[in-house]
């Protein structure tokens, strides 16, 4: 192991932001969390734009908007009418996710999926552990391959890499991190 300190922190925040993923979507699918939650959530989100607020609490409410215009078209556009895709794609992630981050299992993009989806959720007006887990998520991919020293990864990284070299290439090489 050429970095057990950053291998046994890189661990340890896999696990516990893994479990977390992992505990989130099989919630989910065991709620039954459907288009209609979903369609809840990003109907909260728009009630948070300068629109919105400047309609139900005025100027100076709209002033403070939590969501942008911006993102506010995209949930009114695009993720409005396909909640029901989204629901299943939240679920799904949030399980594999959490099971690539516990096995350490293509840990680099876990930790980017996961992060994208907690952008999402921060764009969509909703704080939480959603910072918090942000720079937990950048701390695992500017570790690189130490991030994977320990799980699956270890075994089959350089494998994958010397069959497809164009992964260790270039923007590539970030998902796909070995040691040289």
């Amino acid at each position: 192991m050429k970095h057990p300190i950053k291998a046994i922190i890189a661990l340890l925040l896999r696990l516990y932001f893994g479990y977390d993923f992992l505990t989130a979507g099989i919630g989910k699918w065991k709620s039954g969390f459907d288009a209609k939650a979903v369609s809840g959530f990003l109907k909260g989100g728009l009630a948070q734009t300068h629109d919105a607020l400047l309609a139900s609490k005025g100027a100076a409410a709209a002033a403070h908007a939590n969501v942008t215009d911006t993102w506010g078209w995209l949930i009114s556009h695009v993720f409005l009418p396909n909640a029901g895709i989204f629901s299943v794609v939240v679920k799904s992630g949030e399980v594999l996710i959490g099971l690539g981050l516990i096995l350490g299992c293509f840990t680099t993009l876990a930790s980017f999926f996961a992060l994208a989806m907690n952008f999402t959720f921060l764009l969509t007006g909703t704080v939480s552990t959603n910072p918090q887990m942000a720079i937990g998520f950048l701390i695992l991919i500017a570790m690189g391959a130490a991030s994977y020293e320990i799980g699956l990864d270890r075994f089959f990284m350089k494998k994958l890499i010397a069959k497809c070299p164009r992964l260790g290439k270039g923007w590539l090489r970030t998902p796909f991190p070995i040691e040289q």
